[in-house]
């Protein structure tokens, strides 16, 4: 069976379907939480998403606080590269948020209006 991906980069892969992420041939499923804060950066890629739109992402109706995107940030740059601490594809900006950094021709590469950026 067929699943929906979307390239991030040359080995790295969002299965939509899975709700997971390939590092290569490896397959890394991730939590609800973690997916759904994936797909709102997804939605808007290369541009800057503040921590409460992050937050309504991933615990919808639910008081957090920064910290609780914090780790769950942390762990999607361990699943999404090598270095948490150098992280690939998810960037943070102080004071304004988090981006999901991907090369522009990746982004050309996914289905129509997936990302703000094919619509």
């Amino acid at each position: 069976m067929d699943t929906q991906q979307i390239s991030l980069g040359p080995h790295t892969r969002v299965d939509l379907d899975r709700q997971g992420i390939w590092q290569g041939d490896q397959f890394l499923a991730l939590s609800a939480r973690a997916y759904q804060i994936l797909r709102c950066l997804i939605r808007h890629p290369n541009h800057v998403l503040p921590e409460s739109h992050l937050l309504q992402a991933g615990w919808p109706g639910e008081l957090r606080t920064a910290s609780d995107l914090f780790t769950r940030i942390y762990h999607l740059r361990q699943d999404l590269g090598p270095d948490p601490h150098h992280p690939q594809f998810l960037v943070t900006r102080r004071a304004a948020g988090y981006l999901l950094d991907v090369d522009p021709a990746c982004v050309a590469t996914w289905p129509p209006g997936l990302s703000s950026a094919s619509a």
